[in-house]
């Protein structure tokens, strides 16, 4: 019984996943609504700014342009 519950445990905290500090906001249309994403990084490539964003786009970069508001240093 306890080694079900100590491999049960560590099933649990290996799911965890240690996030990058949130930098900054942005307001995104999702479905015709404005979302509030998280943002966790900022880079600019080709001259673009591009948002490391969170849901509802999946943690990925994601062009400036697409959100219609921020708190972000572009």
């Amino acid at each position: 019984m306890k080694t079900i519950i100590l491999l049960l445990a560590a099933m649990v905290l290996s799911a965890c996943q240690t996030l990058p500090p949130q930098q900054c906001t942005a307001i995104a249309n999702v479905g015709g609504q404005e979302t509030t994403v998280p943002i966790y990084g900022v880079r600019k490539q080709a001259n673009q700014a591009q948002y490391y964003a969170g849901n509802p786009f999946g943690w990925k970069w994601v062009p400036a342009s697409n959100f219609t508001k921020s708190t972000c240093n572009k």
